[in-house]
């Protein structure tokens, strides 16, 4: 299987994630990219800062972010939701041969 090439700036962007990201391990984030967790830690020490940043949702209660991330869930739901009408949506508009 061919491995997978990312652009310079997907890996700087995952690195910032994660150093924005105080309460998220690189396991955390490495999965929710979808990518290796090595492949992550690579990329934080060749492109990272060295520390992590206190960002406003360092500032947040965790009351805050559990709400923050039931509303990520139902919104990821509803994504996957209107995917499906639409996939059903194309299939029965689509002519058949």
């Amino acid at each position: 299987m061919p491995s997978k090439t990312y652009t310079q700036e997907f890996k700087r962007d995952a690195v910032t994630l994660y150093e924005n990201s105080p309460g998220a391990s690189i396991q955390t984030i490495a999965t929710d990219l979808g990518i290796n967790r090595a492949t992550l830690a690579n990329w934080v020490k060749k492109y990272g800062t060295g520390a992590r940043t206190n960002s406003l949702m360092a500032e947040k209660s965790s009351s805050t972010l559990v709400n923050e991330a039931e509303q990520i869930r139902k919104l990821e739901r509803e994504v996957r939701k209107l995917r499906e009408e639409r996939d059903i949506l194309r299939k029965a508009v689509m002519p058949r041969v």
